[in-house]
């Protein structure tokens, strides 16, 4: 109950910013990356690095968009993780707020599909993302912050994001 508290406040904040980004020009965007992850915290100690891709579509002012992303993320395991390479399956909705020239700042929250080598079918979990990044021409280069809640234990488990990739925004 919490977390859709906490998505329909985020998706009301993500409303009244884009309207009130309505005065600018409507923008439309579209944009993938591939992806570099590097675990963080004690979620380092089971996994070494994160490797996948991700599309992004959004729309709003020449400012402010809003965006969904979808993409799929797998996790390789450390020699000594019992559970595995974990595969995730994000879809997201956010903002992406250019408050400088190319300059961007997003932030993502939604819900992933997750599995390890030991479970029979995906989970789904509460994910988020916060991040800045470069948008310049067509290229697209950021780093984020990523997370996703964790079921059987307290905390998230994260990663620090490399995105790399191609933008069309106009």
């Amino acid at each position: 109950m919490k977390q859709n508290k906490c998505i329909l406040s985020i998706l009301l904040v993500v409303l009244f910013l884009t309207e009130s980004a309505g005065a600018q020009d409507a923008q439309l965007f579209i944009g993938g990356n591939v992806i570099l992850g590097f675990p963080s915290g004690d979620f380092k100690q089971g996994y070494s690095y994160a490797t996948g891709l991700d599309a992004t579509m959004g729309f709003g002012g020449k400012k402010i968009l809003l965006t969904g992303t979808a993409g799929y993320v797998a996790y390789r395991q450390k020699d000594t993780n019992p559970y595995g390479k974990i595969t995730l399956i994000p879809f997201k909705a956010g903002l992406r707020i250019y408050p400088y020239k190319d300059l961007f700042l997003s932030a993502n929250a939604g819900m992933g599909f997750l599995k390890d080598a030991n479970m029979a079918s995906r989970e789904t979990r509460f994910i988020y993302d916060i991040g800045i990044g470069i948008h310049s021409g067509v290229i697209q280069v950021g780093l984020s912050y990523d997370g996703w809640k964790r079921k059987n234990s307290m905390g998230t488990s994260n990663t620090l994001q490399l995105k790399m990739g191609i933008a069309l925004k106009g």
